[in-house]
């Protein structure tokens, strides 16, 4: 099942599926590429930033930034 990375609970798995043009070079520093799997660490309370590993590194995106990832969710 597809979904937005903003949309996925801690504990989550996935794998990157596709990423918005307009963010792609922004967060391929970070690892997040379309094919990297992905695990949702924590989501941080009122809109605050979804926390990921990617790769062994944690890293933290915005609600807005993680609206624009979509995931294949494990089932």
């Amino acid at each position: 099942m597809k979904k937005k990375l903003s949309d996925m609970k801690p504990g989550e798995k996935g794998r990157i599926v596709e990423i918005d043009s307009s963010i792609r070079a922004s967060v391929a520093g970070m690892g997040i590429r379309t094919g990297e799997e992905l695990k949702v660490a924590a989501e941080q309370p009122i809109g605050g930033p979804v926390v990921i590993v990617v790769r062994g590194r944690e890293t933290s995106l915005g609600k807005g930034l993680a609206r624009s990832i979509i995931v294949e969710c494990e089932k």
